[in-house]
């Protein structure tokens, strides 16, 4: 029987990607000799993912741990399959962990008294020391990097610090999972980015420290993802994956000198790339780049910390297209300091770089609860279901039980909320009006890079004049 039973959160789409988190998590706990039942929530087949009762179903004769990893829009459903599991089996020790539960800490855990256990930050070290802690019946207060309980308070213990460095981890355990049931497959070079935009919540999880493996070291792993598990296409899921430009002329060397021949593609700033880097990556395989724009005002994206500007976007992004067959322009729109003019400015940009070949994103920002935006304005948060992005992941009609539990915290739920900006229904009522309806627009696209289902609304070059 395993040990433990972990569960990757993320609901069914037309692209699957193959669990990196718990591939890592995997690989660190067979490391220490316990056994690991996987199970991927994409996978399901199910009719109706978004329902409470489907995800405890699913987890149905599981290890006595259930770990689930989830983001912030699947927290409301694994709260409610959470209880409902232990009224059935109330003998589980249910463990959250991932971005979705981190930070939230005591007051989720006072808010789903079904919940033992939130993991906070890296678990691969943790949750190996967890299993073993209750295997033994040890105190709990004894691990760091978690919140549990102590009697009826929930407890932080002590904190867990990061990984010095990547070479310490076991390479993901792609062995355990079918890569024929994935479009595409991520990696990851490093964690962490060290940049202060203020709309983001990644590079604050992270304590804005990137941490990242040697090249030969990568390759190593991407070698292995080739040639003995026959992967073809990959997407490279670091934050930043150019913040080194030396070390990514190596990768780009390194790549071509093993003659490793797969697509692949990344996330990058337009300030952090050149000509010259470009036709290193692509020689190396590189077809697919994703930029976060943003914004089309100056004045924004000084307003965000972007350090960057919109001259400096046109420029990379006509350059880039020049070398990889497919670009995504990710467009957020709805800041506080936002004027209409400024969004105008915004949707000249993106339609502009979608004239030049280009494929936009255009998402309302969301006030996830690492953010700066958030620290500044969680007084003025607020819950509208007919704009929150995050419920497009919830299809059924009975949402009832949805609203509720998000209506009534917050702090827990942030990521369903709405920051304060400026005329915001007449920003909606614009986009809608020139083709480029907001939830339409975010729910095209199934992965960062690539292009959206054909039956999806694009915008149209001959918009531009708008």
């Amino acid at each position: 029987m395993s040990d433990i039973t972990l569960v990757n959160t993320v609901f069914p789409s037309d692209v699957k990607v193959p669990p990196q988190g718990i591939l890592y998590l995997t690989a660190a706990i067979e490391d220490a000799g316990f056994a690991v039942d996987i199970r991927d929530y994409q996978l399901c087949g199910y009719d109706d993912p978004w329902e409470p009762a489907a995800l405890a179903r699913f987890v149905e004769r599981s290890a006595p741990i259930i770990g689930f990893s989830c983001m912030s829009y699947a927290l409301p459903l694994v709260i409610s399959a959470a209880r409902l599991i232990k009224r059935r089996h109330p003998e589980k020790t249910i463990v959250l962990g991932g971005i979705g539960p981190s930070g939230a800490g005591g007051a989720l855990l006072e808010f789903c008294p079904e919940i033992d256990v939130i993991v906070d930050g890296e678990g691969e070290r943790t949750i190996v020391d967890l299993i073993r802690c209750l295997q033994t019946n040890g105190n709990l207060r004894s691990v760091a990097g978690i919140v549990c309980r102590d009697g009826s308070r929930a407890v932080a213990t002590a904190a867990r610090p990061r990984i010095g460095s990547m070479t310490e981890l076991k390479a993901p355990a792609y062995h355990r999972v079918d890569l024929s049931n994935y479009r595409l497959v991520d990696s990851q070079f490093g964690r962490g980015c060290p940049f202060k935009c203020s709309f983001c919540d990644i590079a604050p999880y992270w304590g804005r420290l990137n941490t990242h493996r040697p090249i030969e070291h990568y390759v190593d792993e991407l070698e292995q993802l080739v040639r003995r598990h026959g992967a073809h296409d990959v997407f490279i899921v670091d934050d930043t994956f150019v913040l080194s430009r030396k070390s990514i002329v190596r990768f780009c060397d390194e790549i071509i000198s093993r003659d490793l021949r797969f697509e692949w593609g990344c996330y990058a700033r337009v300030d952090l790339m050149d000509e010259e880097l470009m036709a290193r990556m692509a020689a190396a395989g590189c077809r697919k780049v994703f930029y976060g724009v943003e914004s089309g005002s100056d004045q924004v994206l000084g307003d965000i910390v972007k350090e960057t500007d919109v001259d400096t976007i046109t420029d990379m992004v006509a350059c880039s297209l020049r070398h990889f067959p497919f670009i995504t322009a990710s467009f957020v729109w709805g800041f506080p300091t936002e004027s209409m003019d400024d969004l105008q400015q915004t949707v000249s940009l993106l339609l502009y770089l979608t004239s030049v070949g280009a494929s936009p994103q255009l998402n309302l920002v969301l006030p996830y609860s690492y953010s700066t935006l958030y620290r500044q304005h969680r007084d003025q948060i607020y819950f509208d279901p007919r704009y929150s992005s995050q419920l497009q992941f919830y299809e059924g009609k009975d949402k009832a039980w949805l609203h509720e539990m998000i209506a009534s915290r917050p702090d827990l739920f942030s990521a369903f909320y709405l920051l304060p900006t400026p005329d915001f229904a007449e920003k909606w009522a614009y986009l809608e009006q020139i083709g480029l309806s907001p939830h339409e627009l975010q729910r095209a696209y199934d992965h960062p890079v690539l292009p959206p289902r054909s039956s999806a609304p694009a915008p149209l070059a001959a918009n531009f004049a708008t």
